[in-house]
Formats: structure tokens, sequence, C-alpha cells
């Protein structure tokens, strides 16, 4: 606000403005006209500042640019553990020197052109570039799309979830996960051990997919260690759901330790 006074003050004490100029002039503007300081994207319509100046009922009056929402989607991203994916994981960056490897980068350039009313969903091989191919994903739709995402790490975020089940908090919790436009659930049934996943974990599961499910203009996008056919026989309301809405962008990397790329080299 400093700022913005000191820019009108400037404008009216200069001589360089004639007066009718002067008369005319109205404070919405030059504030508009301000660049601003964030910098999670470039916004040309509120110039980075996140808000819009507008005059209502004689008040002027700072309105959230649509560009906040990106901007906050960013942040959660960059805050939920894929900050250093999010600025490395890129479709140029994606190593291809085999087959499998081009089928993701492939079935994922594809779906980023075609992803209205589809989902995405990879799985398979630990290590194989599934988290990668994903995050590239999510990072092309948000910023070329301009889409809000929610990044869930399975393992991590469902245990609270379930934990918050008889407080008043829970279907607001739940509603993050459900009604975000692009959702990506990383890891998808890992469990510790390799136990199978519980009924409850289960419940979930269908809870936040079935309403995607339904809302055919949401976005989701799955990685897990499972297979689709291995999702299926985990739950078939679950996994049948995934697989149609994913039928057309479904990757499964066979489980091989040589597709582990975090073990190349000891191959």
């Amino acid at each position: 606000m400093e700022q913005i006074n000191a820019v009108i003050t400037t404008f009216l004490q200069n001589s360089e403005h004639s007066r009718s100029e002067k008369m005319q002039f109205d404070p919405i503007d030059i504030m508009n006209d301000l660049e601003g300081e964030l910098t999670e994207c470039d916004c040309r319509k509120c110039k980075n500042k996140g808000v819009i100046y507008k005059r209502i009922y004689g008040y002027e009056t700072a309105i959230d640019c649509e560009c906040m929402e990106i901007r906050r989607a960013m942040r959660l991203i960059k805050r939920s553990g894929l900050k250093d994916a999010f600025e490395k994981c890129t479709f140029d960056s994606f190593e291809v020197s085999r087959d499998y490897q081009q089928d993701m980068k492939n079935t994922a350039l594809r779906y980023i052109k075609n992803y209205e009313g589809s989902w995405f969903f990879i799985g398979g091989q630990v290590g194989s570039g599934k988290t990668h191919i994903c995050t590239a994903i999510v990072k092309y739709l948000l910023e070329e799309y301009k889409m809000p995402a929610k990044y869930m790490q399975w393992r991590e975020e469902v245990p609270k979830i379930k934990a918050m089940v008889n407080t008043p908090d829970y279907e607001k919790e739940l509603d993050k996960w459900k009604k975000i436009k692009v959702l990506y659930i990383d890891d998808m049934f890992k469990t510790e051990q390799g136990r199978s996943p519980t009924t409850a974990d289960i419940n979930l599961a269908f809870e936040i997919i079935n309403y995607r499910y339904i809302n055919n203009d949401l976005v989701t996008i799955i990685s897990s260690e499972k297979t689709v056919a291995e999702m299926v026989s985990i739950d078939e309301s679950v996994g049948s759901r995934i697989f149609e809405k994913a039928k057309n962008y479904c990757v499964s990397v066979s489980k091989d330790i040589t597709r582990n790329y975090r073990l190349k080299e000891l191959m």
C-alpha cells in the first residue's frame, strides 16, 4: 500500500501531467498497472500482485486474481514433498533408453493433449520413473492449462485422513482431495511391509475415486506399485473405475529389477 500511495502522490505532483489528466486520474488504473513480486507464475492480468483492484459501490476493493488458485496449488505441491521433483521432473529430462520408457513418455504426452474426461494410470516396477512421469504431467497441466492441483502421497496422507474419521473435520479434509481439479495420487495402496490394504483404506479410496469418477471434469493421475489388474483384485469397485477412466492412458511396467532406475549403477 505504501508503494501505491507513493506512485499516486508522484503522479499528482508531476508537473508534466496536465490539469485535465489529473482531473481524469483514477487511482484504480495506477494500482492495477503496478508490477508485483509474486513468483510462482507470471500473470499479466494482475502483473504478479495476486489481486485486481476494482471500484465497488464507490469503494476501492482488491479482488483475488484467478492466478492465485494456481499459485496456491504450486505452493501446496512444493510443500508436499514434490518440491525438488517439480523442478527436475519434466518430459525433457525423462531418460528414454528402452522401449518401456518410450511407451511411458508417449502415453503421457498423448494424455496431456487429450486429458478431458480421462485419467492417467501407471503401475508396476519400483523405481521405473512412474513418479517422474506423473509429476511432469501435473507440472504441464498446472503451468499450461492453469489448473489447481494437489499431490497425495498415499502412505503418508491416508493415515492422517483416517485418524479424523470421527471428527467434525473429516468431511472437510476429504473434500480437499475429492474436489481439487487435478489430483495426483502417488503409490496408491502402498502399505507397510507389503501388507494388504485394510478395509478402511479401501473405503477411503472408494470415497475419493467414486466422487471423481462421477464428476467428469476432474482430472486424476495415479501411480502405484500395483498394476491396474492388481488394483481390480484388491477391490473391484475401485479398480474397475480406475480402469474405465484410464483405459486409454494406462501403463503397466513389468516387474523387473533391471527397470529400477535407482539401482542402475549395480546392474
